[in-house]
């Protein structure tokens, strides 16, 4: 049998474990992670921008209070996840919440900020109403800012948050060239590609006889359908010797799948590759 002094020996050492536990994960943000994806762990390579971070990023977190129990988990891991930014960035991620609804002045500055409220239902005593909710931030690193609109889910949370930050804490964005001038796939056909880019790149159409073409870090060519000059192929092998990175996708077929058929593409490219 157990004596009391030993029982009180036990309790006494079980509480301070407890208070040292609660100590500790409030004085340092710990989140253990089980789930067979890692969905709650933050990847390397959000860790690599945290880590590279000169001067504090500040996030302006608007999010309505009350909000339905689905979307106010949403509200507390994008809180979750601004916390564990704070402690690998060592103090340099910086953020505040702040409820538009609470006033007239308050959601006039949200969508000052450029986020829009959105309309979600609720049900209330067997009957659904309807709710005027904000669920985004903006985020502000020097004199750079950069606001995500709308924050709907833990599954695209740290994609937009670290694009967000990489956005407007890099030191440079290299010029992407997208070629033109032989009948080429246009920039503004290829919105997602140029969305993407534009987090660490300049992309920007250009042609061959441009005399800056050596200030591109990388050009890319897309299914190009006219015929090249010895002259663009000459400039090219220039660009690459000077040690640029070309891509190239194009097809060789041009495939008309109403009549199952297509024509051979020459534009001098497959003979030069």
């Amino acid at each position: 049998m157990i004596n009391k002094n030993t029982l009180r020996t036990r309790i006494l050492l079980f509480l301070a474990i407890v208070i040292t536990l609660n100590f500790l994960f409030n004085r340092f943000f710990l989140r253990l992670d089980f789930t067979g994806d890692t969905q709650y762990t933050l990847s390397q390579a959000t860790n690599n921008i945290l880590t590279d971070l000169d001067e504090p990023v500040t996030v302006t977190a608007y999010f309505s209070e009350n909000l339905p129990p689905q979307i106010e988990k949403v509200k507390q891991d994008f809180e979750d996840v601004l916390a564990e930014y704070d402690q690998r960035s060592r103090g340099n991620v910086v953020y505040e919440f702040i409820n538009p609804n609470e006033s007239e002045a308050t959601e006039q500055q949200a969508q000052q900020e450029g986020i829009a409220p959105q309309i979600v239902n609720v049900r209330e005593s067997d009957q659904f109403t309807q709710q005027r909710v904000y669920l985004g931030a903006k985020l502000q690193y020097g004199e750079q800012t950069e606001v995500i609109p709308g924050i709907s889910s833990r599954a695209t949370m740290e994609y937009e948050l670290s694009k967000a930050i990489k956005k407007i804490s890099a030191k440079s964005h290299p010029k992407i060239g997208f070629i033109k001038g032989h009948n080429e796939a246009n920039l503004a056909s290829m919105t997602q590609v140029k969305t993407a880019l534009e987090v660490l790149y300049q992309p920007t159409e250009v042609a061959l006889s441009d005399s800056a073409l050596n200030s591109y870090k990388t050009l890319v060519l897309v299914n190009p359908k006219d015929s090249f000059s010895q002259a663009d192929f000459s400039r090219l092998d220039a660009y690459m010797q000077n040690g640029g990175g070309l891509l190239v996708a194009f097809n060789r077929v041009d495939m008309d799948f109403t009549t199952a058929s297509g024509n051979e593409v020459t534009t001098g490219l497959e003979a030069w590759l």
